[in-house]
Formats: structure tokens, C-alpha cells, sequence
């Protein structure tokens, strides 16, 4: 078990406007008014690993502020929580070997990873904003039983953080950026874990008698939004979890051409959006204001 020395930063929820608005705020930066010193104690042998996803492994572990965070992850004493690192495929002839980055390529990936939430938070708050908003002023159209039961999702709480070497005397080297480690933290989800929608799919990957399937229809719905109010620039795929989601990005470039959200993005996905995705109940309500897709028929311009 190790005890390190930490630094971390919390991925923000800022409004998609500021995003867009201003290049500075494209992509998550490091933000030392909004980060916090402490501890993270965690073990990255096989006995704590929680799961290997395609390119990150999932520990336990349990972060530890000075003083604790007013909210989110770090708000409790020792906080239980999920330490995310990516890997690469080792050779072996037995079993599968999950190779450490080093650090100078580690950081790039747990960036891109945190852009990925931070993008998601700010389209997911949006469209909150939006559907407040559409049926505040929808006072001419009746009120449907659904619009009571519209499901309350966010992302995970998530945050980078950079560990730093210990000093002989046993103090924090902080101050001379000896960074020896980063990880990306993320809050726990317990239950059931679920895959609503894959990453370039258009449509459920439940079935119509799953508990969960009304929660995809509303995430294909949000989906619509989100491409809408983005002018065809991104949207939210590959939704899994539970009422806290994980999410991919799916975008044309945001970030001057270069990468900014690593393999969780397939800018395909935006290209044939308009052609694959299928309208449900909440994109027809009159109230959101949303307007169904032409299909083209691609048969008909074949050569």
C-alpha cells in the first residue's frame, strides 16, 4: 500500500458558452485556485484492481485533502474512490501483462481522459438548461405524465492528480515540481453497471422490457440536443454507469486541430449523426423544438 503526496485538481463544470467563447477554456487545465493538497493512499497490485477497461486499469483508493473539500470527491476524511491509469499490452506467453506508461507519455492520455468529462459535463449541464427552459415556456402545450419523470443524471465527479516526491525529512516537495505520478480519480459508482448506448451506435443497447431502457430513450434525446446546440460540432456517446454516467466524446476537431480527447473520440460518429439517429418521444414534443433529421437514401446515389 502506498501513501503519496498529492496535489489534486477537480475537473469543473463550466457552461458550454464559456467553452466555446473562449480558446483559453477548450480543453481542462490545471487550475491551482481550485486545487487542493493531501494525501492518496492506494495499491496498484492486482489484489485492489476493480476492472481493466480498453486502454485504463480501475483501483481502489482513498483520497485523503488537508482540509477536505467543501463537495465532491475529497469532502469525506478518507474518501473511498476510483484511481484510473492507462496501460499498454505487455508481452507474455501465460497471462495479460498491464504495462505502466512513463510519465512523460502517461500525462498527455490522463489529459485527453480528463477532457472527455469536462466537455461532458458542460453539454450535460446545457442540456438541463435547455429542457428547464423549453418546458417553462411550453405554458401553451399540455403537460405530458412523462415530463415529471424525465431521469436526473450526471457524470461522475472526477479530478487529475499529480503526486510529488517526499523530501529526507519526510515533507512534500511541492514546490519544486518534482512531479513522480498522475492518476485520474473518479467517484465510485456502486450497483449495477450498465451500458446504455455504445460508442458510434445510434440506439439502445437495452431492450424495451429493461428497467433502464427509459433512460436510454432519453439519452438518445439528449444526444439530439446536444448536436443541435453545438451546430453539428459534438455530442455524448457511449453512455455506461448508472445515475452517475461515464461517458466518450464524439466530436469534429474543438481543439485547432489538435487531439484533445484521445481514443474516446470518433469524429465519424458526427458525420453520420443526422443520417443514423432515430427521433423518440422526447425529440417529437413540440416543446423542445426539435426537427427530425432527412434521411437520405443512400441506394438512390449509388453509382
Amino acid at each position: 500500500m502506498k501513501l503519496e503526496s498529492i496535489v489534486f485538481y477537480p475537473i469543473l463544470t463550466i457552461c458550454l458558452e464559456a467553452i466555446l467563447d473562449d480558446t483559453g477554456k477548450h480543453a481542462f487545465v490545471l487550475d491551482e485556485k481550485h486545487s487542493f493538497n493531501g494525501q492518496l493512499c492506494f495499491d496498484t497490485l492486482s489484489d485492489s484492481l476493480l476492472g481493466v477497461g480498453g486502454f485504463k486499469t480501475a483501483h481502489i483508493a482513498h483520497l485523503l485533502l488537508q482540509p477536505t473539500a467543501p463537495t465532491s470527491l475529497g469532502s469525506l476524511p478518507q474518501h473511498m474512490i476510483v484511481l484510473k491509469q492507462p496501460y499498454f499490452r505487455g508481452e507474455s506467453t501465460t497471462n495479460r501483462v498491464y504495462k505502466c506508461y512513463v510519465l512523460v507519455q502517461e500525462l498527455p492520455i490522463l489529459f485527453q481522459e480528463a477532457n472527455i468529462l469536462y466537455w461532458a459535463k458542460s453539454l450535460l449541464k446545457m442540456m438541463y438548461e435547455y429542457i428547464d427552459d423549453a418546458i417553462h415556456h411550453a405554458t401553451d402545450l399540455p403537460t405530458l405524465d412523462w415530463i415529471a419523470d424525465i431521469p436526473c443524471l450526471h457524470f461522475v465527479e472526477a479530478g487529475l492528480v499529480l503526486v510529488y516526491a517526499t523530501t529526507p525529512k519526510g515533507t512534500s516537495a511541492t514546490s519544486t515540481g518534482s512531479v513522480t505520478g498522475a492518476y485520474l480519480l473518479e467517484e465510485r459508482i456502486n450497483g449495477k453497471f450498465t451500458k446504455f448506448i455504445h460508442n458510434i451506435q445510434y440506439s439502445s443497447c437495452l431492450k424495451p422490457d429493461n428497467d433502464g431502457f427509459c433512460i436510454v430513450e432519453f439519452l438518445i434525446f439528449t444526444q439530439h440536443i446536444q448536436y443541435i446546440k453545438t451546430d453539428g460540432l459534438a455530442y455524448i456517446s457511449d453512455y455506461q454507469g448508472m445515475s452517475g454516467l461515464l461517458p466518450s466524446m464524439v466530436t469534429n476537431s474543438v481543439g485547432g486541430g489538435v487531439d484533445i480527447f484521445h481514443k474516446g473520440n470518433v469524429e465519424i460518429g458526427v458525420e453520420c449523426f443526422e443520417q443514423e439517429h432515430v427521433c423518440n418521444h422526447y425529440c417529437s414534443w413540440p416543446g423542445f423544438g426539435l426537427k427530425p433529421f432527412e434521411r437520405v437514401d443512400i441506394s438512390e446515389h449509388a453509382v
